[in-house]
């Protein structure tokens, strides 16, 4: 509900105070009377009003002095002011109220029909005044808000700026620390292999054998999280980008030179085909060559790894395209997997099956995940167990994205 608007009307003769209060008899008002000078001035301290109706002639202070005091006083200077007079056809009276600031003069007794319009213009006046405040105080309010999240937003850059020169002081340790050892117990392994070689049982050699895996698979697990750290502060370099071509080259470098020195023959029990790749014509994009070949490097690479057990593997990889950009699949007929995992799947560290049955570091599809995200698009998968799995990623047209 619209606040009543504050009129304070002003007369030394109580019924020409109750005269005024008929007249503008209105739920949109709320009129304040006073019966002097004085009395007027007390009001004018207490609240704010929209408009005075003011008679001239009252005994003590006259209605020219009061006018003459509001208007010098900062908080009432610009209320306007009615004057009502019983002899408005003096001119002196006339030059005197708009000296002292009046608006109007009205003539008693007063026609209440003009009356009425005209305390309405200045009601109306004064409630777009006042509506304009409001979106000002809003406005000043809002902006005051924004200086506070300039100001936060600020001091987090700051802090990322501290956290990731952290996060490069950690990597560094990673890549010489860590490794330091790894390479140690490489170097001790092939000690024993080539001393003692001859001194081992089978089950000595099965030892040496997983103490040599597992630090391979140390190795390439400090190498993945270095990538997957190292690629949110990597800038990305648009080029255009033969998306068949890189596909068809990395599925046929990966089957040639399986990652960790994997061959493909030990990856597939005998009798079961190598796979297959069977690639569709794929659109070229925009992106950055690195960051996009890592992408099929780790899709096509868990697509060969699942597949392993399957008599015929095949690895199908496809795309369709809209005006939004361009949707690329990578689709395999290997184990698949249970969809109520989903939430888990590009989380790092997460695997859907134990290291014994496909071995793998739980990165790879996260790095995927952060490679697509920085282009702007979005990944996600289906698939059933037994029945394979398909890897969706979205790559927006130019025009939509902002590398």
């Amino acid at each position: 509900m619209t606040q009543p608007i504050n009129i304070l009307i002003v007369d030394d003769e109580l019924k020409n105070l109750t005269v005024l209060e008929t007249i503008l008899d209105d739920p949109g008002y709320r009129l304040v009377r006073a019966e002097s000078a004085d009395k007027a001035l007390l009001a004018l301290v207490a609240e704010d009003f929209a408009l005075l109706i003011l008679d001239i002639r009252m005994p003590g202070m006259t209605g020219i002095e009061l006018a003459q005091v509001i208007k010098e006083r900062e908080k009432t200077a610009l209320v306007p002011i009615i004057f009502l007079t019983a002899y408005y056809n003096e001119d002196q009276h006339i030059l005197d109220g708009y000296g002292v600031g009046a608006v109007d003069y009205l003539q008693k007794p007063v026609n209440p029909t003009i009356l009425r319009s005209k305390v309405a213009v200045f009601a109306e006046l004064h409630r777009r005044q006042r509506e304009v405040a409001i979106a000002n105080r809003a406005l000043l309010a809002e902006a005051a808000e924004r200086r506070r999240a300039e100001e936060q937003l600020r001091e987090l850059n700051e802090t990322l700026a501290t956290a990731n020169q952290e996060l490069e002081g950690f990597s560094y340790s990673i890549s010489h620390d860590l490794r330091a050892p790894l390479r140690a117990v490489n170097s001790f392994v092939k000690m024993l292999q080539q001393g003692y070689g001859d001194r081992l049982d089978a089950e000595g050699h099965r030892l040496i054998g997983v103490v040599a895996s597992e630090a391979l698979r140390m190795g390439r697990l400090i190498d993945d999280l270095l990538a997957f750290s190292h690629l949110g502060r990597q800038q990305v370099r648009c080029s255009a980008i033969d998306m068949t071509a890189l596909a068809r080259g990395e599925f046929e470098r990966l089957v040639s030179e399986p990652p960790g020195g994997r061959t493909i023959p030990d990856l597939k029990p005998e009798g079961h085909a190598p796979p297959r790749l069977d690639i569709k014509p794929l659109p070229p994009t925009q992106g950055d060559l690195a960051m996009l070949r890592q992408v099929f490097v780790n899709l096509l690479d868990n697509a060969v790894k699942f597949t392993s057990r399957q008599v015929a593997p095949v690895i199908e990889v496809g795309a369709t395209s809209d005006a939004a950009g361009t949707t690329y699949y990578v689709k395999d007929n290997g184990v698949g997997f249970d969809e109520k995992y989903l939430s888990k799947l590009f989380g790092v560290f997460q695997r859907l099956h134990s290291n014994n049955d496909f071995e793998g570091t739980g990165v790879g599809l996260a790095l995927v995940q952060r490679i697509i995200h920085r282009h702007g698009g979005k990944i996600w998968a289906e698939g059933k167990p037994g029945a394979g799995a398909t890897f969706y990623f979205t790559l927006p047209t130019t025009r939509t994205r902002e590398l």
